[in-house]
């Protein structure tokens, strides 16, 4: 190193809860809390006092999609920086969002986890920050995990910040139910943030007459507990519902279940056989086309060429929703998984949300209705999916918010439509076998 790093005196300006973290040496230092608790304030700042106090540093910041990282961890760290005065210290590229310690050569580099792959061009990593670690899958933290190896001048650490959304994600499960001796964890809330102002304070007390699970989570910091009288899918069971796995019989179509959101793009795919459907993948484009997303489920499951059924939302069929040309969504996925008129099955309009309510808990409390664990989207907007009357078109709504949008939601109730159309007039047809 050219020049020395700075004494580890520096004077740290952060709430009483998190002033013992910044000596913690944990692998991995997980931070579930509500909505202005300053967790994620806390977590820039760690990142920026190591850079600044230790030598040979390398930090990885993390979000999910890369099209969130400049207005969240990249802002963050900036921030931080400022807030330490140490902005002549430091080289940044607004682009790459990057960042260059001059006295040490530290860096810190902020990042989307579009493609895991991707990671394994970033060498000598040592330590990450993952903030809204629930956009993250198992599997994706197993990997960065690996990512760093081999003895380094520091401690290694994985920080994870997040709003507890989930009592059924990974992250409860891994950190929480089961406790790991070199695991910390730390749960606050806003009552924690001492900078917080009444205004502010305010504002998320709001939540409470809006949302009593917002509430609960995003102020209390509480583990999302579904409350039962406003689910659409009230008679969805986790235990009951939810399977480890399923092997898809080589010699049975499957059925995919596309929506057209923009952003993200999903679909699922299930299988139906003697009155048992089971929904065992599913796909997610952060920003993508129709194309793109039936090429995604051709490159995979192209062994059911000729052999594969497509439902979804029936506004496919609008030719103005189409992507390209003048054809409609179905048409590029006809085109795209060579399929015939026969193949897809969609009817003419969606069905109403009020009619739907029924039959979907119909099926779940009487047929053979499962999904995967590896589906983990779908079986989170199955069990938070909630509802409310709409006095000004008299009809139901889905409860959406702008971090909670159900883009999994419709594509499971589409599967539902289209294997049990006449469950409720006819479920001696659908019985057991």
């Amino acid at each position: 190193m050219s020049q020395q790093a700075h004494e580890t005196e520096l004077e740290i300006a952060a709430n009483d809860c998190f002033i013992p973290l910044y000596e913690n040496t944990s692998r991995f230092l997980v931070l579930p809390g509500g909505a202005g608790s300053g967790k994620s304030i806390f977590c820039a700042d760690k990142v920026v006092h190591r850079v600044l106090c230790e030598e040979e540093h390398k930090i990885l910041c993390l979000r999910k999609v890369g099209d969130t990282v400049e207005e969240s961890i990249f802002a963050e760290i900036t921030a931080a920086i400022e807030t330490r005065g140490a902005t002549d210290e430091f080289k940044v590229n607004k682009t790459k969002h990057s960042f260059l310690h001059h006295p040490t050569g530290n860096q810190i580099l902020c990042k989307g986890l579009d493609d895991v792959a991707k990671m394994k061009s970033v060498k000598g990593i040592t330590s990450m920050w993952l903030e809204e670690a629930t956009e993250f899958e198992e599997n994706d933290l197993d990997q960065l995990n690996l990512r760093i190896r081999g003895k380094k001048k520091n401690y290694v650490q994985y920080i994870l910040s997040f709003n507890p959304i989930d009592e059924l994600h990974w992250l409860k499960k891994r950190f929480i139910d089961r406790k790991d001796e070199d695991t910390t964890v730390l749960v606050t809330t806003y009552l924690d943030n001492e900078y917080l102002t009444e205004e502010d304070i305010q504002q998320l007390l709001k939540l409470a007459s809006r949302n009593q699970l917002y509430f609960d989570v995003y102020v209390l910091a509480k583990w999302g507990v579904v409350v039962k009288s406003d689910k659409f899918l009230y008679a969805f069971d986790n235990q009951k519902h939810v399977i480890d796995s399923y092997e898809p019989n080589p010699h049975l179509p499957i059925l995919v279940s596309f929506d057209f959101n923009v952003s993200p793009m999903t679909c699922i795919v299930a299988q139906n056989h003697e009155e048992r459907t089971v929904i065992f993948d599913e796909f997610r484009l952060p920003v993508g086309s129709t194309e793109e997303m039936a090429e995604m489920v051709l490159a995979k499951y192209n062994a059911w060429l000729n052999n594969i059924d497509v439902t979804g939302d029936a506004t496919g069929r609008n030719r103005e929703k189409a992507t390209r040309g003048n054809i409609n969504q179905y048409m590029v996925i006809k085109e795209v998984l060579r399929l015939m008129d026969r193949d897809i099955r969609v009817p003419s309009k969606n069905p109403e949300l009020k009619d739907s309510r029924v039959l979907c808990n119909s099926v779940l409390q009487h047929a053979e209705f499962f999904v995967t664990k590896n589906c983990e989207y779908t079986i989170t907007d199955l069990v938070y999916a909630s509802v409310k009357f709409n006095p000004m078109t008299k009809k139901m709504d889905v409860i959406k918010t702008e971090d909670e949008k159900r883009d999994f939601f419709d594509n499971g109730r589409y599967i539902i439509h289209c294997c049990y159309p006449d469950f409720i007039k006819n479920p001696k047809k659908y019985k057991k076998r």
